[in-house]
């Protein structure tokens, strides 16, 4: 079962809807980040007669962090809201409890507005409040991936046989009903023009799944990043981009991000802390390197097991107060390596 199951001896108040039955571990650095932010912050937003599970956070004039406990005990998680000039931009929709739809039009103040949605990957806390938009975009490595989410059923998982709730409680008549929606695979560097010449690139970081991919704002000089930390993607999937989900592919990804490092000022992750200075992405890269000279004896590496399975942890780079995660057979990719 993921996550810890002790409350923290510093649990963090809140007025959402959800109540925790699994707790998240207290992570010494993104603990106290989030009990401030959420208990103290001026930038918070609450609406709970529109989406009582979703807390805003409005970090640029135009663009917010949207909160929403997880459902599943694996970690609470960030959505983000670009308010571009003609089209909103909504990075990763959550866990689909409550009407995110309903809160992001208001935010943006209007109904009419154009909303497209961008997903860094498929994963639950990531893609399954995706039914609730029209259209919705992921890198084209990530398409197969994605499709498997689209049924009414991935919610399914969340309750025991007599329906309870496992990892928290909500109200199962707040899952906002499934319904089909497109899916649009676009190539790396792909830009969405919000309007005005206000644009955000696709820039993949695979290796956490077989299409993770970040979004660079080019107005604020921000890069969303989804998750990458821990590679080696959904065990027994099918999928014709498996071979993405190793240590190497996120190496060689992390490369073209690093390089870019004029263009970034600030990283907003899917876990964790936001706002973070880009240097963290150097980090990033500097501790896949030392992994990829010597994957079993780097330093600070050190055995954990995660869901069950053995795996390495380089704890050198701590990204949100977590690091990497990987098997061994999870290092090297198979040739060829394609972008």
């Amino acid at each position: 079962m993921p996550g810890g199951s002790l409350k923290p001896n510093r649990p963090i108040r809140s007025d959402l809807k959800s109540h925790r039955i699994l707790w998240e571990e207290e992570k010494p650095i993104r603990w106290p980040f989030m009990k401030i932010l959420r208990e103290t912050s001026s930038l918070k937003e609450f609406y709970p007669e529109i989406n009582p599970y979703v807390e805003a956070y409005k970090v640029r004039p135009n663009v917010w962090a949207l909160f929403e406990e997880s459902m599943d005990g694996a970690g609470d998680l960030w959505m983000y809201l670009i308010d571009g000039p003609k089209t909103a931009m909504v990075i990763d929709t959550g866990f689909g409890v409550g009407d995110l739809k309903g809160l992001v039009q208001y935010l943006i103040g209007s109904k009419e507005k154009k909303i497209i949605v961008a997903n860094t990957h498929f994963h639950y806390d990531h893609a399954y409040g995706n039914a609730q938009f029209d259209q919705c975009y992921c890198h084209k490595d990530e398409e197969f991936a994605m499709r498997s989410t689209m049924n009414p059923h991935i919610w399914d998982y969340l309750f025991d046989e007599n329906g309870k709730n496992i990892y928290t409680q909500f109200d199962r008549a707040d899952l906002i009903p499934y319904k089909e929606y497109e899916l649009i695979p676009v190539p790396t560097g792909f830009t969405f023009d919000l309007g005005e010449g206000y644009e955000v690139e696709a820039i993949p970081i695979r290796g956490h799944s077989p299409g993770q991919c970040a979004y660079l704002d080019k107005h604020h000089h921000i890069i969303f990043t989804g998750d990458i930390t821990g590679v080696g993607g959904r065990p027994g999937m099918q999928d014709p981009y498996q071979d993405n989900c190793n240590v190497e592919t996120l190496w060689r990804d992390m490369q073209v991000v690093v390089s870019r490092l004029d263009e970034i000022e600030a990283m907003f992750p899917g876990h964790g802390m936001f706002d973070i200075t880009s240097v963290l992405l150097q980090y990033e890269l500097n501790a896949l390197d030392r992994i990829m000279k010597d994957p079993e004896n780097a330093d600070e590496i050190k055995k954990v097991v995660r869901n069950g399975q053995e795996m390495l942890q380089y704890t050198m780079n701590i990204h949100q107060g977590s690091a990497i995660k990987y098997t061994l057979d999870k290092v090297y990719r198979k040739p060829p390596y394609t972008r």
